[in-house]
């Protein structure tokens, strides 16, 4: 019973990884079995270095569209009038 649960746990960790699903993998990594066989903690370990690096790079690549949508908004901030808009027409 124990072997089963590994496997699933192992099986939908790389599920979460491949889908780059970064509130999959932490729910998994609140609940890491405790694995008998060093193969298989081998296997989750080279697993959690994978995901911590996916995570890093999601991490990046917010930060680079942060980064752009700011500067957009900047620009467009910088292109508006600052007189009042006004929906008459008849001006």
């Amino acid at each position: 019973m124990h072997g089963e649960m590994l496997m699933k746990w192992l099986s939908k960790f790389k599920i979460a990884i491949a889908e780059e699903n970064p509130i999959e993998i932490g729910k998994l990594l609140k609940e890491v079995p405790i694995f008998k066989s060093s193969v298989k903690a081998t296997e989750a370990l080279f697993l959690i270095k994978e995901a911590d690096k996916l995570m890093q790079r999601l991490q990046s690549e917010n930060l680079e569209m942060k980064n752009k949508l700011k500067k957009h908004i900047d620009f467009m901030k910088s292109t508006q009038n600052n007189a009042p808009s006004n929906l008459d027409i008849s001006q």
